[in-house]
């Protein structure tokens, strides 16, 4: 039997957050962890609840709901968001795939496609992506500030590359064979928070392990390696099945 999908809900409206509610737990293969309308709550469940999915509300009382996303991926690597909105626009597009959003619909959603939205999201998917490339205007802006680096929010390559440059960084040190352990110490985070960033990788490039997550980075440019000696070797295929690298430390 499959894993059950934990979801937390952040919405202001309660009419509306009853409604997802409902609407996920009618579901075999969904539970909702909990479920607020407000940031501090939303932060206190995303804690203690450990859910793989997000819905945040864009009109929340506390702050813009774009924003509060946008912390959640910072504050929960492995949490996947989808943005829920009260009004849809190409601008909040353009925000949501800025905030990492996996998924961004508005409240006409049907049940049927925020459940997709949810499996997908929850599976490492980045939905949203499709989304841009049926928004031409959305693109352009995002192709825009990569061709002239305006912007240096490192949220954005979510278009086109998942990981985030803290993921990125910690997927550099995995390549060089350290444990969470160590790669704790050297970026002054806890083991624990290591482990997280390693889980969210790996859902994310949708591998099993570790070592598959460094070949995925380096086959798509994402991780150069000098000599195709070192990326072997610190990618841990030329080492012996007790290797660092290929050990069991996700």
């Amino acid at each position: 039997m499959s894993e059950v999908i934990r979801v937390v809900i952040i919405e202001r409206e309660a009419l509306f957050r009853r409604g997802l509610v409902s609407a996920i737990e009618g579901l075999d293969d969904m539970a909702v962890a909990g479920a607020t309308d407000s940031v501090s709550e939303g932060y206190a469940l995303l804690d203690r609840a450990e859910p793989r999915v997000a819905i945040v509300g864009t009109t929340l009382a506390e702050t813009q709901g774009l924003d509060f996303a946008t912390e959640v991926r910072r504050r929960f690597p492995a949490v996947a968001t989808i943005v829920i909105s009260a009004s849809e626009s190409d601008d909040e597009l353009f925000s949501a795939i800025r905030a990492s959003a996996s998924a961004y619909c508005g409240r006409d959603v049907s049940e049927d496609v925020l459940a997709e939205l949810i499996r997908r999201s929850a599976a490492g998917e980045y939905v949203i992506n499709e989304q841009l490339l049926t928004k031409p205007y959305v693109a352009a802006r995002v192709l825009d500030q990569f061709r002239n680096n305006v912007v240096t929010d490192t949220a954005l390559s979510s278009a086109f590359m998942p990981l985030t440059d803290r993921e990125l960084e910690i997927l550099r040190k995995v390549s060089d064979g350290l444990t969470n352990a160590e790669i704790g110490y050297a970026l002054g985070i806890s083991a624990q928070t290591v482990k997280n960033h390693v889980t969210s990788i790996l859902r994310k490039l949708a591998v099993n392990d570790r070592t598959q997550a460094v070949v995925t980075a380096l086959r798509r440019g994402w991780l150069t390696i000098e000599t195709d000696a070192e990326a072997a070797t610190n990618a841990g295929l030329t080492a012996t099945p007790t290797s660092r690298l290929g050990s069991s430390r996700n």
